[in-house]
């Protein structure tokens, strides 16, 4: 990490520390590299490069906040965004407790934080970087049968630093590599897509062949489907489905969503809401993971978390402000999008813990159900009532095996009753993104 970013938020602490005996300043700083190169049928389609560097500033004064942010860091442009937070102050709304943290103890992991950087990004050629695409696409081409339609790599990496004039500075520093690819599957003048994605902190160890061969997989998968047999049937949803259902969750799993009344898990704090086989963790320490970091976008040391323990509900999304409306201290889930906005509850490494069954085995102990693959509409879901109707593909399971494939049915039913009826989860967790679920199954849901 560059020390000039510490030395900037250093002194900008410094100087805004000596305006105001009243008012606590923190401030954001961020830089990110990026660079990409995409692929489509086979040809080079175009490489982009950008850089960023901005910082907010966030101002609180007898419980009322002011922000404010701007591209760049030089001293002018950051006492300028202070002037500009404490602006606002006395148009502010006040809320009892709103504070900035203050600093806490935590120890520095050298091994954790060496787990998220890679000296090596950037520094390969272009032709480095699609020869990963080419390993992808013929993974992408499953021997003919599809064939792969676009690819992507992309290398990022970023250094922030939090401070404030509490005495609070939190710095860090990662990188990742994301892969994904694109396949279509043709038979008798039907047409199937599939996606496949990987991603890595390391460019040695992201998996472009397995994204490749996902993205086949998924295309190949439904090619001459038909109408699910409607009724009460049980549903089996891979790793990418699940994850699709667990980005939901994890809205209705923040503090803000909950306490504005915008949450089916309003109330819920301490109940049980799903089948005592779902534990939900939420962990910004996972060695290597795709959202880990020592600490949050407000400075605040993070923490290994199960917001649901066997079913029953333990913990919310919390940053400084939620916790304040609560009387509590933040539990390290204060991020924000960027420099630009200031910072609200959301998830680290957020996964479904995995069972003891293989995928096989539950597959196999499942008599009459849904294989889904690929499912529509879960932005959908009413977040208060937990009420859907998404459609799905996939395949049949016919007496434990997998049978013909199936496109165009219609899952109904609700969110709580669908985590309760989870009666079988598997050992192959897979992360997409930030997110991460093993296969599950659930027990019983309407089909049309």
């Amino acid at each position: 990490m560059s020390d000039d970013l510490e030395a900037r938020a250093a002194e900008a602490v410094s100087w805004m520390k000596s305006q105001s005996r009243t008012a606590s300043a923190e401030i954001y700083l961020s830089r990110t590299r990026s660079r990409s190169l995409a692929r489509r049928d086979g040809a080079r389609d175009g490489v982009e490069l950008a850089e960023s560097l901005g910082a907010g500033v966030r101002v609180v004064e007898d419980g009322r906040v002011g922000f404010a942010s701007a591209g760049g860091a030089d001293p002018a442009t950051l006492r300028g965004l202070w002037r500009r937070a404490v602006e606002q102050l006395p148009h502010a709304e006040t809320q009892a407790g709103r504070a900035l943290p203050a600093p806490a103890a935590d120890a520095a992991d050298a091994a954790f934080e060496a787990a998220l950087w890679d000296e090596t990004l950037f520094s390969r050629p272009w032709d480095a970087l699609e020869t990963r695409l080419v390993e992808a696409e013929a993974a992408a081409s499953a021997k003919g049968r599809a064939r792969a339609l676009r690819s992507e790599i992309g290398e990022s990496r970023g250094e922030v630093v939090v401070a404030n004039t509490l005495g609070l500075l939190a710095r860090a520093r990662a990188g990742s590599v994301t892969v994904s690819v694109s396949s279509a599957a043709e038979d008798g003048g039907e047409t199937q897509v599939g996606e496949g994605c990987r991603e890595a902190r390391r460019f040695e160890a992201v998996d472009a062949a397995a994204a490749g061969a996902e993205a086949a997989r998924r295309a190949l998968a439904t090619i001459g489907g038909r109408r699910a047999r409607a009724g009460r049937r049980a549903v089996v949803l891979e790793p990418w489905v699940a994850v699709e259902f667990l980005e939901l969750l994890a809205e209705l799993l923040s503090a803000e969503e909950v306490q504005g009344g915008r949450s089916l898990l309003a109330g819920r704090l301490g109940k049980r809401i799903a089948s005592p086989l779902v534990t939900l963790r939420d962990d910004p320490r996972r060695p290597g993971g795709p959202a880990s970091a020592s600490f949050d976008d407000e400075g605040v040391p993070t923490r290994d978390k199960a917001l649901v323990e066997a079913g029953v509900l333990r913990a919310l999304l919390h940053d400084s402000a939620t916790a304040a409306r609560e009387g509590a201290a933040s539990n390290g889930c204060g991020y924000r999008d960027g420099w630009s906005g200031l910072p609200g509850p959301g998830p680290s490494n957020l996964f479904l813990a995995p069972g003891t069954l293989s995928r096989d085995a539950l597959l196999a102990g499942t008599k009459d159900g849904l294989l889904v693959l690929e499912v529509l509409g879960t932005h959908m879901i009413d977040p208060v009532s937990g009420e859907f109707s998404v459609g799905v593909s996939g395949l049949q399971i016919e007496n434990g095996a997998l049978g013909r494939p199936f496109k165009g049915a219609m899952l109904a039913g609700n969110l709580l009753d669908l985590l309760a009826r989870v009666d079988a989860v598997a050992d192959d967790l897979v992360f997409h993104g930030s997110f991460g679920a093993p296969t599950l199954r659930v027990s019983a849901l309407d089909v049309a």
